[in-house]
């Protein structure tokens, strides 16, 4: 991996705080930015924190990029000037210089850097600086994003390293490879920490609920995580038992008007959700919008006509624009581009349940349905449980409704190829190799034992 750049990034994410308005914190002055007075006090190190969650917001990463590179390769989106750079997701033949999976892996180890630190070097506090409540608190924070990291490139990449200590410029990263199954017992354990660090309660207003980690959030993405290594294990019942409690919990609730999912803040539908303002703009919302910026848009008709004529969500996820084309319309708010950005909400922990749930029921079970339809009573297309006659159909329909519900959120092309249902949805795919992105040339450049990803040179 490239040090200097994501040591770079977190410099630059770090300033980024100290200069500019916060929603749910005070300003820091950048003064106070140097490596060893980061952890000198409670308030500093506080600062770290927003410092770790600034870094997510970059266009090489959940500010952009960790959510349309995907949607490139579920063939939802284009790009107005077709680059080929793009077009490779695509067309699912990534080559292994694109400049986009070098920038999404940079981004990332460059946040997964500053949650090192603050894991690293908070318990390291006197206790006469830091309360433990707030060392617990920091730490699980740092836990949850490391894991939310290490989930994106598992997924993106398959083999990643697994760095899980503080660099600086000069220290030998020749980290090697491991395998997913390795890096999935990694976020696991990174996730049950954080779920015992962090009290179940509320703290502050909305945008700190729901901008920052909490033990509901991290109950929540570890159910997605299990459903994901379910594909190793072939364990679901962790995932259905805990998004079962997460749909239980009495502080959420689907909001019955879909579109305010995106044109408010911090609904009650969500659980994570990356804070934007007008200092901190959101550079998807920015360039997916029908405006004279708009460089992403819809990609022909078929994600339209995913949806029936009846769905309540289809007019919401798709709009008409003024280029004679479709545009995202999950990003309302771009003049200015303040769109928050939902990385977890309710409807898909229902969904994970419905999956999990008639997975270890072996049946399409009243209770996994009861999940399925809840999320279908929304868009008012509810489908009796009779016309899923066996389970294999069942779950393809829970992969589609979700494809539906979390539309331009950057989800469908990893939850495809879990199962590989990508290999029946995209003609242009014909090989599980190409479920995951080659690892950019330039960090083996960099690590010369790296080996390639099977089936890119």
């Amino acid at each position: 991996m490239n040090k200097k750049t994501y040591i770079l990034l977190l410099a630059t994410a770090l300033a980024w705080v100290f200069t500019s308005c916060d929603k749910f914190l005070d300003r820091e002055p950048i003064s106070q930015i140097t490596k060893d007075n980061y952890f000198n006090s409670e308030k500093n190190a506080n600062s770290a924190v927003i410092g770790m969650y600034r870094t997510m917001l970059s266009s090489f990463g959940y500010g952009q990029s960790m959510i349309i590179v995907p949607e490139f390769s579920a063939q939802h989106v284009a790009h107005a000037s077709a680059f080929p750079e793009y077009e490779q997701f695509a067309a699912h033949g990534v080559q292994n210089t694109n400049p986009w999976t070098n920038n999404i892996w940079q981004s990332a180890y460059a946040t997964i850097n500053a949650a090192n630190n603050i894991i690293a070097r908070v318990p390291e506090m006197d206790d006469a600086l830091i309360s433990d409540e707030a060392k617990n608190g920091f730490v699980g924070e740092a836990k949850f994003i490391r894991a939310l990291e290490y989930f994106f490139l598992v997924r993106a990449f398959g083999n990643v390293p697994l760095q899980l200590m503080p660099t600086d410029e000069e220290d030998d990263l020749a980290t090697p490879l491991s395998n997913p199954e390795e890096i999935y017992v990694q976020i696991v354990e990174d996730l049950t920490d954080a779920m015992s660090l962090l009290e179940d309660g509320n703290q502050g207003d909305a945008a700190f609920q729901k901008g920052r980690a909490s033990h509901l959030a991290v109950k929540a993405l570890l159910a997605k995580v299990y459903l994901y290594q379910a594909a190793y294990t072939n364990d679901y019942g962790q995932a259905a038992e805990l998004a079962k409690e997460v749909i239980d919990d009495p502080r959420l609730a689907l909001v019955q008007d879909y579109g305010s999912i995106w044109s408010a803040e911090n609904t009650a539908e969500s659980i994570f959700e990356l804070q934007f303002d007008e200092q901190a703009t959101n550079p998807l919302a920015a360039v997916g919008n029908d405006n004279a910026s708009m460089l992403f848009y819809v990609k022909g008709s078929a994600p339209y006509e995913l949806f029936e004529e009846t769905d309540k969500r289809r007019d919401v996820t798709l709009k008409f624009g003024s280029r004679d084309r479709y545009y995202m319309g999950k990003f309302p708010n771009n003049a200015p581009a303040t769109q928050n950005l939902l990385v977890i909400r309710l409807a898909e922990i229902y969904l994970i349940h419905a999956e999990a749930q008639a997975r270890v029921d072996n049946a399409v079970s009243a209770s996994s349905y009861a999940s399925l339809e809840k999320v279908q009573e929304r868009a008012e297309v509810v489908k009796p449980i009779a016309i899923y006659t066996d389970l294999d159909m069942y779950i393809r329909a829970i992969q589609e409704e979700k494809q539906r519900e979390l539309l331009f959120e950057g989800e469908t092309w990893f939850d495809f190829c879990r199962t590989g249902l990508a290999l029946d949805k995209f003609e242009s795919l014909d090989d599980e190799n190409y479920f995951i992105y080659p690892i950019p040339e330039s960090q083996r450049a960099l690590n010369p034992g790296w080996s390639q990803n099977e089936g890119y040179n």
